[in-house]
């Protein structure tokens, strides 16, 4: 509000003082607001790091599983940009249904969380 109150004196209207009452209203919540913003990037940065490990273990899996099989690849000629292109396959292949999944999830959850959250009953 004192921004506001600058910019009119600038402006050399010196009699008028603008009052916004919403915004002096909301005020009172604003730390409760940036304290859960502030719990919201945590979690999705904790989800963030258990998704790539997840990743991370089911490719040392495959990779640990199927370590015959590479042996034989490189033996017929294989090259090392093969070998971490297949790998790169199949990190795509554990990602890529979970990425649709989430476009065809999210807009029925938000729906419904919208209807939880702002419908008056």
């Amino acid at each position: 509000m004192g921004h506001v109150n600058e910019v009119i004196e600038v402006l050399g209207f010196y009699g008028v003082q603008a009052q916004m009452d919403l915004l002096e209203s909301l005020k009172a919540f604003s730390f409760a607001i940036l304290f859960l913003g502030l719990i919201f990037a945590i979690i999705i940065i904790m989800f963030a790091i258990e998704a790539t490990l997840l990743i991370y273990s089911l490719l040392m899996i495959s990779v640990e599983r199927n370590s015959s099989t590479n042996g034989v690849m490189r033996v017929l000629g294989l090259s090392k940009t093969g070998f971490v292109l297949s790998i790169f396959l199949q990190a795509l292949m554990f990602v890529l249904p979970s990425i649709v999944l989430a476009f065809v999830m999210v807009v029925p959850s938000l729906t419904a969380m919208y209807k939880v959250l702002f419908t008056e009953e």
